[in-house]
């Protein structure tokens, strides 16, 4: 384990750039970095309840001083943005171990939410005070809310958008309404093997401060400073909390194999079954409107629970299919072609030549989503039929991208998944809440693309 030694304002920068554990690269960790966070007038911690932001809260209460926070905590306070759907254990450790040690320190701990879907909602503050004795571990708009009203499990690619809408988004709307255009000091707890994600909030922030036009946040890493690792700092916890306290994370997390060990994210569903029944409901009504939408990138939660062999949350997950409410819903995609690549080196960001397109790259998705019909299961899956008879189409019932299978009727198929300016359109049958949604310009679109046809 890495001692507990801290950097003194007055190192050089050279100093700055080495931790204990190791290099700490220096587009993290620069002097001038760290002494910008340093001279705001209010620091806060971005607390997301797991082990790694648990350690850099007992540290800065064992020595707040070496990390420029002022000894009484006057500047200082600490923030969870809740999503609303958090394992329950991580809510139990925290009500039981650290916020006793916030209450006795008199340290300000403030819980928010989204209020709503829309970034105009605002967010809702749950809780403030420097007596905490709650986890208000749900708000008013949560993320499996979004996710079930989409009828999609979070995206692999594009990065952690639903932590930037859920998490960050509540927590800079929050934090920039209280400094009243004053720089904030903001500290993460990313650990030594988390050097990528610090290196995109950093890029992230210099973006946000060129929009803005001043510095924002100040952000500081002090466990990548540390040089600590995810081991280090589950030992340095355990040491003194007495607990194996888990990293926090969304079980719906498409990440989860990264953000706990896979064995252990296994584990952890079979202790609470219930919570995995709603994300392999999820994943399955993800699926029904698109077969490459999985929870995984090329694996499905639900093989891997089958496998672990979890038969209580399967079962629960099967009962859930056949007690709640179902939908036909009609989908359509229109797949434009994309741009080629010598277009976009000549004509910049936006071109709208045909000439320039290419159906061998993708372009963009247009899809429409609507409920055709409600009903139990099975009277849903009887008017697909019907409707199928009076389309003279067949209903496809495929198991190939899901155990469970999924009955479909295709009115429009794509003759090739790799070429694009093309369109599908089918009905399928999956469980009811997904609400009617098309993307701007669908319509015109669409019409364009089946012209003639």
């Amino acid at each position: 384990m890495t001692s507990l030694t801290l950097f003194d304002p007055d190192l050089d920068e050279a100093s700055l750039t080495t931790s204990p554990g190791g290099a700490a690269p220096a587009e993290v960790a620069s002097a001038e970095a760290l002494q910008s966070f340093r001279a705001t007038k209010h620091k806060s911690l971005n607390f997301g309840l797991g082990v790694d932001s648990t350690a850099l809260v007992l540290a800065i209460i064992d020595d707040p001083t070496a990390f420029g926070i002022a000894e009484d905590f006057s500047d200082f306070s600490i923030v969870t943005a809740m999503t609303g759907f958090e394992f329950p254990d991580t809510i139990a450790d925290v009500e039981n171990h650290v916020l006793p040690l916030l209450r006795s320190k008199g340290i300000r701990y403030t819980q928010v939410a989204r209020a709503g879907r829309q970034d105009s909602a605002g967010v809702e503050v749950l809780s403030d005070t420097t007596n905490p004795g709650k986890v208000f571990g749900k708000g008013p708009w949560t993320l499996m809310d979004e996710l079930e009203e989409n009828g999609t499990v979070p995206q692999y690619a594009g990065g952690h958008v639903c932590s930037q809408k859920h998490k960050a988004f509540p927590i800079d709307r929050l934090q920039l309404k209280r400094s009243g255009g004053q720089t904030v000091g903001k500290l993460f707890g990313y650990n030594a093997d988390e050097h990528k994600r610090a290196v995109k909030a950093n890029k992230f922030q210099a973006e946000r401060n060129q929009t803005a036009g001043y510095e924002t946040f100040a952000l500081d890493y002090p466990l990548l400073r540390l040089g600590w690792s995810r081991q280090d700092v589950q030992g340095y916890v355990k040491n003194r909390l007495g607990i194996d306290m888990a990293k926090s994370y969304c079980p719906v997390c498409p990440f989860s194999g990264v953000c706990s060990p896979q064995p252990d994210h296994l584990k952890r569903l079979r202790k609470y079954p219930g919570l995995a029944a709603r994300v392999l409901r999820l994943e399955y009504l993800s699926m029904a409107l698109n077969d490459n939408m999985s929870l995984y990138k090329d694996d499905t939660l639900f093989r891997r629970v089958t496998d672990d062999q979890n038969t209580e949350a399967i079962g629960r997950f099967n009962a859930r299919l056949d007690e709640e409410p179902w939908a036909v819903y009609r989908l359509q995609r229109a797949y434009t072609a994309g741009r080629r690549p010598e277009c976009k080196t000549a004509h910049g960001n936006r071109c709208a030549k045909p000439e320039c397109r290419d159906s061998s790259f993708k372009g963009t998705v247009y899809r429409s989503v609507k409920t055709v019909r409600t009903g139990s299961r099975a009277e849903v899956g009887t008017f697909l039929h019907n409707a199928a008879t009076a389309l003279n189409r067949p209903v496809e019932h495929s198991t190939k991208a899901h155990g469970v299978g999924i009955d479909r009727v295709r009115t429009r198929v794509r003759p090739d998944p790799k070429v694009y300016g093309t369109v599908e359109d089918f009905y399928v049958t999956a469980p009811a809440g997904v609400q009617d949604k098309a993307r701007d310009g669908f319509a015109k679109v669409w019409a364009a693309m089946t012209a003639g046809q």
